[in-house]
């Protein structure tokens, strides 16, 4: 799989620095990459960045926690080894209030829902749940709607 190319993996690794900084700064989270949980949350909030344009061209694909990037996993373990200058980020306020105080479960929903909405865009809401409830079965129908109502008043979707 290929990145955006717009970015080089030097100036990415920075901006992702940057991210984490960012995060930790608005009492996210404080990653650390030894715990699961973290590498997991920071997949997704990387990956719910992009619709409030901080995208750092990572592809992703849907994996067994929702939507993972191999490379984004590349890159923070260099974060973890390397003292990287992070360049500075300034995080929309409604992906702020949307990620803020979220569990694992809740962001594996919440990116799954985005991922199916945006490779199927004209995809009514009812197979979407569909797509979504096939792909995460332990999920409810009232989980999957009510993230579905937050992320559309956060604008993640339409």
């Amino acid at each position: 799989m290929l990145v955006n190319s717009s970015l080089d993996r030097g100036e990415r690794i920075r901006r992702l620095a940057g991210f984490v900084k960012a995060l930790k700064e608005e009492g996210i989270i404080d990653f650390d990459i030894k715990w699961f949980k973290h590498r997991l949350k920071l997949q997704k909030y990387v990956f719910l960045a992009r619709r409030y344009n901080f995208d750092l061209g990572y592809v992703f694909s849907l994996y067994i926690h929702g939507p993972y990037s191999p490379e984004l996993a590349d890159d923070y373990y260099v974060l973890s080894k390397e003292n990287v200058p992070p360049i500075p980020v300034v995080l929309d306020k409604n992906f702020v209030f949307l990620i803020k105080r979220k569990s694992e479960w809740w962001l594996e929903l919440a990116a799954t829902i985005v991922l199916v909405k945006e490779r199927y865009p004209g995809i009514s809401e009812e197979e979407m749940k569909l797509l979504v409830k096939n792909s995460k079965p332990f999920a409810t129908n009232e989980e999957i709607d009510e993230i579905i109502k937050e992320l559309r008043a956060k604008k993640a979707i339409d």
